[in-house]
């Protein structure tokens, strides 16, 4: 298995992935068997598709909107102007496959559908992939992870990061070979030659702020111990979101401070699953990234800047130590929510300077997400805002 990283700022889409692409074949000697391919909003994705169309039928291709910015060891590419950035693989002994299913009015059974055409694309047909790679418009990722396990049951990992855009109303895109999609669910089966190793966490820790939901509506919240949510949660958080009361987005306001749901332990360390306020609506309600049900526990959390940052490396390092001890990292995707990178936009050269101080010599790629996936333990994938998610290569 070798793996490379390559990108371009060009500011056509063409001329960037052709840049990037003879970069990728060069450091690899080879076309790649599979490329992760990360791009910003401005450019066209369907001129993109365009020119994956031209690499090989074999090359398989999983492409997917990043919020402003991608990064590689080398650093951040975009913000401003356009970005693309491609990890490419080369393992003639592994096998990949990818399938893109639209959403439409019913997430679970896309998330089914493409689980089990990226099995069949890499010709595994009958074998459990080591982890699948996840791509999927934002709005109903917890019935896609439900639908992936209806296919290949609960103990494959799934890791993998939302759609994203420059803006949350931005254009979200996900991509195949020859093929761009908007509202679609993107999957990579993986089945590497060598091993993987994974980590998914958060910069967050708990207050003292809590309180059981009684009332919820899919990722809406009206109340908080009976008041309207936004109230209470700006008495919380010490005023964070007083202007927005009455309506408005509170995206980059709540970042530091989102609410947490209890999910289980590592070891005597509670972990959290992450929920991101995102909305003040008129009555004060709110609404969130991901989904609140009637009987939640809910924790507010806070974090700060340097927490964040440093943060992603604690995340690479926990990937590296629960690898075997012979593990020897060759490449890595890294997940890094949208949210946090706006919280910390004019320092994130440190974020990059994190992984590359834990992963060495080994590339990686990075991408912005509106909502992270992955899980804390096995056999429990969950859908979070605001965290952290690492896939390590390995020999």
């Amino acid at each position: 298995m070798r793996m490379a990283t390559a990108a371009s700022t060009a500011g056509a889409a063409g001329a960037a992935f052709a840049e990037a692409m003879a970069a990728l074949r060069a450091s690899l000697g080879a076309t790649p068997d599979h490329i992760f391919l990360s791009y910003t909003e401005p450019y066209d994705v369907n001129e993109l598709a365009r020119a994956t169309e031209a690499l090989p039928p074999s090359v398989r291709v999983h492409g997917s909107s990043s919020c402003l910015s991608v990064m590689t060891a080398a650093g951040v590419h975009g913000a401003p102007g356009p970005g693309l950035a491609m990890l490419g693989i080369v393992d003639a002994d592994g096998a990949y496959g990818v399938a893109a299913e639209p959403i439409g009015g019913d997430a679970r059974a896309a998330g089914a559908r493409a689980a089990r055409r990226a099995v069949e694309d890499a010709g595994r047909a009958g074998e459990l992939p080591a982890l699948l790679w996840l791509t999927s418009q934002t709005g109903a990722e917890e019935d896609v992870l439900l639908g992936i396990a209806d296919v290949v049951g609960p103990n494959v990992p799934v890791f993998g990061g939302s759609s994203a855009a420059n803006a949350i109303d931005g254009k979200q895109s996900q991509l195949e070979r020859g093929r761009a999609s908007e509202g679609a669910v993107l999957l990579s089966a993986l089945y590497p030659s060598g091993e993987i190793s994974y980590a998914f966490s958060s910069g967050y820790v708990p207050t003292e702020h809590r309180c059981r939901v009684t009332r919820a509506e899919g990722r809406r919240l009206p109340e908080i111990d009976g008041l309207p949510a936004a109230e209470v949660y700006d008495r919380w958080t010490g005023g964070v979101i007083t202007a927005q009361l009455g309506g408005g987005s509170i995206v980059e306001q709540s970042a530091l401070h989102p609410l947490g749901r209890p999910s289980g332990w590592i070891g005597k360390v509670p972990q959290f699953l992450l929920i991101h306020p995102s909305t003040v609506e008129a009555d004060n309600s709110m609404t969130f990234g991901a989904n609140i049900n009637e009987g939640d526990e809910l924790v507010l959390m806070t974090g700060s800047r340097e927490s964040l940052i440093g943060r992603v490396r604690s995340v690479v390092e926990a990937a590296r130590e629960s690898a075997p001890p012979s593990f020897r990292a060759q490449g890595a995707l890294v997940i890094f929510c949208a949210g946090c990178m706006l919280a910390v936009r004019d320092e994130i050269d440190r974020v990059v300077e994190g992984v590359v101080a834990s992963l060495g010599e080994a590339p990686f790629l990075g991408r912005f997400t509106f909502g992270e996936q992955g899980c804390f333990t096995r056999g429990k994938n969950q859908h979070a805002n605001l965290s952290i998610a690492v896939l390590l290569f390995g020999q």
